[in-house]
């Protein structure tokens, strides 16, 4: 079905990418190169958060819960939907905010960086953060809570971005290239 009003239909350009995807998949690093390339500001949603909230994600958790950080990270998102020229490099659990999310993806290039759950475990382990600033989100031991929530986050992440990249054996520039690339395509 052909009408001449789908023939008018002008795509513009993203105001903002915003990347996806688990814990330990690159999003802070690939996000910063990223902003610096396009000359774009940056944000982190989790470092955001820390320092509104004055304390790390870990104490925040411990004091109120996983629901008050979510809460608050909800309304982060809803907040960056007024912003242009930015790249987002979001927390992994934020892609479970349905409507602000949706609302976020409108205007904006919503990349997924994947890794599989082994690498996602490793690079947790290399990773100083990883105690402050990712706490267990469900009290089990690392690979089994990474491969649950792998499982569960997957779909949301399939169906809340427009591409999805494999970071396994990738560069940060080339990533960096690869989306500059589905940028200039839009």
């Amino acid at each position: 079905m052909n009408s001449s009003k789908d023939s008018l239909i002008i795509r513009r350009p993203p105001k903002r990418v915003v990347l996806t995807g688990f814990r330990a998949t690159g999003k802070t690093t690939v996000g910063q190169a990223l902003a610096r390339e396009l000359g774009y500001d940056f944000l982190d949603t989790d470092q955001e958060l820390t320092t509104r909230m004055g304390c790390s994600i870990a104490e925040h958790v411990e004091r109120h819960g996983w629901d008050s950080f979510r809460e608050l990270e909800k309304s982060l998102l809803v907040e960056l939907c007024s912003r242009e020229e930015l790249v987002i490099s979001t927390g992994g659990g934020a892609i479970t905010h349905r409507e602000p999310w949706e609302r976020l993806a409108e205007d904006s290039l919503v990349v997924w960086l994947r890794a599989d759950a082994e690498t996602i475990c490793s690079r947790m382990t290399t990773d100083l953060k990883s105690n402050s600033q990712r706490p267990s989100l469900t009290g089990a031991n690392p690979v089994d809570e990474v491969l649950d929530l792998l499982k569960k986050r997957t779909p949301l992440y399939l169906a809340g971005s427009h591409i999805a990249l494999d970071t396994e054996g990738m560069s940060v520039a080339r990533l960096v290239s690869r989306i500059k690339n589905q940028l200039e395509t839009n």
